[in-house]
């Protein structure tokens, strides 16, 4: 049994955590924080169907002193520093940005941050699940991918050691419910922001690119690679549908289907559909399932690949918690539905 906390409790993510952790055999809740919620107390059922509830707290005053692992849903900025102050013997699952990116310098070039934790982030691994798991397994602490690099990275990784696409010339445009701006704005507001309405932000500057570009380097024959990125928000309240634009020859696109659909065969959270099928975010939404289709248009030397996923789950929450079942040698749906 694991003793966890989840720092960030009360936004959007760290409500779906506290829901897979109560739901997980494996897991001992030893305490929740919030902010603007300190002092109340959150019920919420446990596995064998028990009641239960806990205080809300500053993360800074719950006691860590048999704790094994934490779950940090903070805002981005705030676990680089409080890092300095936990115990070197308790493990991190970091949700945020704060320990996505190899390169220091990064750091304050796409994230405004002047990284006050720089010796740490050689022990945080990059958490992409599919991919990175001899790594997650022996990893001291993870950082959790961002929702959006989660969608894009997945069936681009699959290619990424071929010869099939052009890796310079990627344009991604990804469309995400209002859940995965958080909760820095009241919810209504957010919900106002998007009625009758479609907003695009991050065009070509989204956070995400450094990290999307960064993993995209590392697995590719090619060398450095570079997407264009643009994200919308639009009227639905979680999901995220990325259309992945890929040039390419016409000869080379059963090869794309066959390299994605072999590499996710044996994957229980990612499914590869029928070519020319696209999947839709109401298929994922309340799962830690992935979905990819691959469209041909009338263009011969073009594809899209469409990927749809939960950005609460698989884009977060869900990920977070096969990471950590991976890092406890535990089965890895273990208290995932």
């Amino acid at each position: 049994m694991k003793n966890i906390v989840i720092y960030g409790a009360s936004g959007y993510v760290g409500q779906e955590l506290l829901k897979l952790c109560a739901n997980h055999p494996e897991v001992n809740i030893s305490g929740l924080s919030a902010n603007s919620s300190v002092g109340q107390d959150i019920d919420f059922e446990l596995k064998d169907n028990r009641k239960t509830k806990i205080k809300f707290e500053k993360f800074k005053n719950i006691d860590l002193s048999n704790v094994d692992f934490i779950f940090n849903c903070l805002p981005n900025g705030q676990m680089h520093k409080a890092i300095k102050n936990i115990d070197t013997g308790i493990r991190i699952i970091d949700l945020s940005i704060d320990f996505r990116l190899s390169n220091l310098s990064d750091y304050k070039s796409w994230y405004e941050i002047d990284h006050e934790s720089n010796g740490e982030i050689v022990n945080f691994h990059y958490g992409l699940t599919e991919f990175n798991r001899d790594k997650i397994k022996i990893s001291k602490h993870i950082a959790n991918p961002g929702c959006y690099a989660t969608s894009v990275l997945i069936p681009l990784l699959a290619l990424a050691e071929t010869n099939l696409i052009d890796f310079k010339n990627i344009i991604v445009d990804a469309k995400s419910g209002y859940s995965g701006a958080g909760k820095t704005k009241t919810k209504q507001s957010l919900v106002d922001e998007v009625n009758e309405n479609i907003k695009s932000y991050g065009i070509g500057d989204h956070k995400h690119i450094a990290e999307i570009n960064q993993e995209l380097s590392k697995f590719s024959s090619g060398g450095n690679c570079e997407i264009f990125f643009s994200a919308n928000l639009i009227p639905v309240e979680r999901g995220i549908l990325s259309n992945i634009y890929l040039k390419c020859s016409d000869d080379y696109i059963d090869g794309i289907y066959k390299t994605i659909k072999d590499r996710f065969s044996d994957e229980q959270f990612i499914k590869v559909l029928d070519m020319n099928q696209i999947p839709e975010t109401k298929d994922v939404i309340n799962t830690n399932n992935l979905l990819i289709g691959i469209k041909k248009g009338y263009k011969s030397n073009m594809i899209c690949i469409v990927s749809v996923i939960d950005n609460l789950l698989k884009g977060a929450a869900g990920q977070a918690m096969q990471n950590f079942n991976v890092m406890n040698g535990f089965t890895e749906n273990l208290g995932i539905k």
